[in-house]
């Protein structure tokens, strides 16, 4: 292998540029305004889909190479709602989330003009409403989860320095969950939720 210098390391990353990660999704909390009131609308996620059938989620997805996460969360949205983009009003963001397996997700929030909203059943089951009153005066179920992390047989564990902080470990974190009517909206959804009401509690 050849000799390589500085000069050499700063011709390779010359064109370089800043880059999402691989994994990174955008979300948009979309807000109705329904009876003279304010609404979120939640989505069930299509029984047929292969990553979290039956899931209660907000519209959202992976962002495309090239593509920002603003442009991505309106794009998902139209996609899953069947809605034009004339039908969606960005008005804000909200802290970015990392996930367990360390994806980032950016959300949104959006205000839907559309009436009548018929999503695409290919992407969703069917979509419910929540009144913003109702979630900021609701009380959450609180539970504790583990996220367990077991080093692999090829890992040197002999060799790390602090190894026991790395050998089974296990990370605790509480979840939030909000019931309405049938439904149960927990994980990442909730997650995005709470920042939201936190946001709005603060004014």
């Amino acid at each position: 292998m050849k000799e390589i210098r500085l000069h050499d390391v700063k011709r390779v990353f010359a064109s370089s540029t800043e880059q999402l990660p691989k994994n990174a999704a955008a979300v948009l909390v979309p807000l109705v305004g329904r009876d003279g009131e304010v609404h979120l609308l939640f989505q069930v996620r299509a029984k047929t889909l292969r990553s979290q059938p039956g899931e209660i989620a907000f519209p959202g997805g992976r962002i495309d190479p090239g593509e920002q996460p603003r442009a991505a969360a309106v794009r998902e949205t139209t996609e899953e709602l069947n809605i034009r983009e004339t039908e969606i009003e960005i008005i804000g963001t909200l802290e970015p989330l990392v996930t367990p397996n360390r994806s980032i997700i950016y959300p949104y929030l959006g205000i839907l003009t559309a009436e009548d909203i018929q999503p695409s059943p290919m992407e969703v089951d069917h979509i419910f409403y929540v009144a913003l009153s109702d979630l900021l005066a609701a009380e959450p179920i609180q539970g504790e989860m583990e996220w367990r992390i077991r080093p692999g047989k090829t890992v040197p564990t002999d060799r790390l320095a602090n190894r026991d902080a790395y050998v089974d470990r296990t990370y605790k974190t509480v979840e939030h969950f909000y019931e309405h009517e049938e439904y149960l909206i927990w994980g990442l959804t909730a997650k995005i939720l709470r920042q939201m009401l936190r946001t709005l509690t603060q004014y």
